[in-house]
Parts: structure tokens; C-alpha cells; sequence
């Protein structure tokens, strides 16, 4: 299982990471400290396991584990290439799962990057970010596809029925978005 840690930038991203993975992943009061993606594997302890190798003596017991990566900061746009957009869009295609970061605390000391501290705002931007970026893979696989179903492809006649529930969905979820402008950054014209 690997876990990708996303959020904007200065929300404790790294610092969950070093906690969870007794790593030392660069933590700094400034937006993109972490530009490549930091990885740390913890073992998961299962009480089980011991019992279960007894009985079945496997010749190699392998006790299961978690990687976790903690992706860059992403901001405003991303989906249109704003910051590390495009890295971070393409780190979190990677992992099996979202750990969604949200900073909650004020610190002065602390620079957010939209100029304070509003939880709600900050998760409507990362999801309307990630619902972008979706809508527009989703395009992009539907183009590919709707020619082959066009000429009698029986695999991408299926695959269509999947894209066209996946674009509707997609369209409900970006009407909404928190801004027509953010909207607008999808650059698929079929969005």
C-alpha cells in the first residue's frame, strides 16, 4: 500500500511524514521545501503473523508494510500547471491512497500561502484541483477511446459506457467548484 501526504504548502505535510516514518524530510517555514517526493516504508505490526508462519512455514515471511510519500505542496491552478502542478498531479497518480493535510493552527511565524488560515477554502481547493485534473485525464482517455468505439471495437465500445459515467459525474462535481475561474482552468474543451 502506498500513501501519497498532499495539501498546500506549509501544512505539515513533512512533518507527518518524519512522525510516521522516523524520517528527516526537510521541514521549512517556506512554500516547496519538498519538490521531489520524499518515501518512507513502516512496517505494519500484526500480532497474527507469528502464529500464521508457525502453521504454514512458509520458507520467507514478508510482515506487510506501508510506503508513504510526501508529495510537494500543491496550490491554486495546479491543474493548469500553476507551481508543481503538473509533478504533483503526476506523484499522486502513483499511490494507492490520499492523506489529505490541512492546516488548522495559526502561526504568524508560519507563511500560508493564500494569506490565512481558512480550512474550508483550503480542502475546496485541492479537491476542485484533483476534480480537474480527473475531468481532464478523463477527456484525454475519451478522445483516445471514441475513435476505436466509432469503428466497431467491442473492449472500446465497453470502455466508453465507463467514460461517459465517468464525464457526467466529473461535470456534476466541477459545477461545484468553488469559482467559474477555476472552472475555466480545465483546458479540455469537452470539460
Amino acid at each position: 500500500m502506498e500513501i501519497g501526504i498532499v495539501g498546500l504548502p506549509n501544512v505539515g505535510k513533512s512533518t507527518i511524514f518524519n512522525a510516521l516514518t522516523s524520517g528527516n524530510a526537510a521541514a521549512s517555514n517556506y512554500p516547496f521545501t519538498t519538490i521531489e517526493p520524499n518515501v518512507g516504508v513502516v512496517g505494519v505490526p500484526d500480532a497474527r503473523l507469528g502464529r500464521l508462519t508457525e502453521i504454514a512455514k512458509p520458507k520467507k515471511t514478508i510482515p506487510a508494510s506501508c510506503r508513504f510519500v510526501d508529495i510537494a505542496g500543491l496550490v491554486k491552478g495546479a491543474a493548469s500547471g500553476e507551481g508543481l502542478g503538473n509533478k504533483f498531479l503526476a506523484n499522486i497518480r502513483e499511490v494507492d491512497a490520499i492523506l489529505h493535510m490541512v492546516r488548522l493552527f495559526k502561526d504568524p511565524d508560519v507563511i500560508h500561502t493564500m494569506g490565512g488560515v481558512d480550512f474550508k477554502r483550503d480542502i475546496d481547493v485541492i479537491e476542485t484541483e484533483l476534480m480537474l485534473a480527473d475531468l481532464e485525464s478523463i477527456s484525454k482517455q475519451y478522445d483516445k477511446v471514441s475513435g476505436k468505439a466509432k469503428s466497431g471495437d467491442k473492449a472500446a465500445k465497453e470502455a466508453m459506457t465507463v467514460l461517459d459515467t465517468s464525464r457526467a459525474a466529473s461535470r456534476r462535481a466541477s459545477r461545484l467548484a468553488p469559482s467559474a475561474s477555476t472552472r475555466k482552468s480545465c483546458r479540455s474543451s469537452r470539460c
